[in-house]
């Protein structure tokens, strides 16, 4: 048992057990030049029939990749060591894929931990400055929200993929937008390299015998890789813009998370620049998803908006008294 410091501006206190990872369970938000909490072991993300439902997504992700490796590998003669030094660079890039693919399907996303929960419960102060979620009952750090397809208050939540058969949120968010990188990096490889060969093994002797079935799966996978390419280029910079600013999709366009380029960076690629594009868990995101640093000189009133999840609406009927009152010297409205 141990001390646990509320809100800076508070005298209460309460005794609650805490885990390694959990240093401090008392109110989510912190000064932006705070020291960014450790974060949880990494863990597998829990299956519900919801997930099991979406299931077939996986075999679609799949198929995708194997009409792409069927032409591209098996199909097409490498008789260069160009040609051989492209089958390499393409299995890489698979392998980084289907890695990123697999860390976002299975990674923990994150969820409100009991012994926070049971902290703010415990104590009124605390309770009155954060939000209770009904249908999960338990109270909401900043930025978490509940997700109905899982059905539990996800940390950092961004949104539910139907592809990755998941919520992306505080602990996998990393491992998604690497997956849309290296999924947009291999399409274009495969585009890339693989027509002009395919047209130039045609305009000789050596002309690419395929039956019609392959002929057609090979045209759907080029026409395929094509659209994809086109979508991920403004889905991924979609994406990679919100980390930039600290944002999520729930969020969007706002800035009170907005600490500066290489802090809002870490707390979803990690402090480790060697790790940042490799698919691999390593010392996680810089943070624990519940405490999070703000910027002093964004209004209370618009933060308390971004929590309740009615940023963008004029309605300011949002109980102000339940958030952030920590920053609200520093209001400036």
């Amino acid at each position: 048992l141990t001390h646990l410091p509320c809100l800076a501006h508070s005298r209460t206190r309460v005794h609650v057990a805490i885990l390694p990872h959990l240093q401090m369970a008392g109110p989510s938000w912190r000064l932006p030049d705070a020291k960014p909490d450790p974060p949880a072991d990494c863990k597998c993300s829990p299956c519900n029939r919801y997930r099991v439902c979406m299931s077939p997504m996986f075999g679609a992700v799949m198929g995708i990749i194997a009409i792409n490796y069927a032409p591209y590998v098996l199909w097409t003669p490498h008789d260069t060591a160009a040609s051989w030094v492209a089958i390499v660079v393409f299995h890489l890039l698979l392998l980084l894929l289907l890695s990123s693919y697999l860390q976002c399907v299975f990674t923990d996303p994150g969820s409100v931990p009991s012994e926070w929960h049971e902290a703010i419960a415990a104590d009124s102060v605390l309770a009155s400055q954060h939000r209770f979620c009904a249908k999960s009952q338990m109270f909401r750090p900043l930025r978490s929200h509940y997700c109905s397809v899982s059905q539990r208050v996800v940390l950092n939540m961004d949104h539910f993929c139907p592809w990755v058969i998941n919520t992306v949120g505080f602990y996998n968010r990393k491992f998604f937008i690497l997956f849309l990188m290296y999924t947009l990096i291999t399409c274009s490889y495969v585009v890339a390299t693989f027509v002009p060969r395919y047209m130039r093994l045609n305009g000789t002797v050596r002309v690419v015998r395929w039956s019609a079935n392959q002929g057609l799966i090979t045209l759907m996978a080029m026409i395929l890789n094509a659209t994809l390419i086109v979508m991920l280029v403004f889905f991924l910079g979609f994406h990679m813009r919100m980390v930039f600013k600290n944002e999520t999709t729930i969020e969007l366009n706002a800035r009170h998370f907005d600490v500066g380029l290489r802090t809002n960076w870490a707390q979803v690629f990690g402090s480790n620049p060697w790790l940042w594009f490799v698919p691999v868990w390593g010392d996680g995101p810089a943070g624990d998803g519940i405490h999070w640093p703000m910027c002093r000189q964004r209004s209370t009133k618009s933060a308390a908006r971004i929590e309740d999840g009615t940023i963008g609406e004029e309605d300011d009927s949002v109980d102000q008294a339940k958030l952030l009152d920590a920053l609200g010297s520093d209001s400036s409205d």
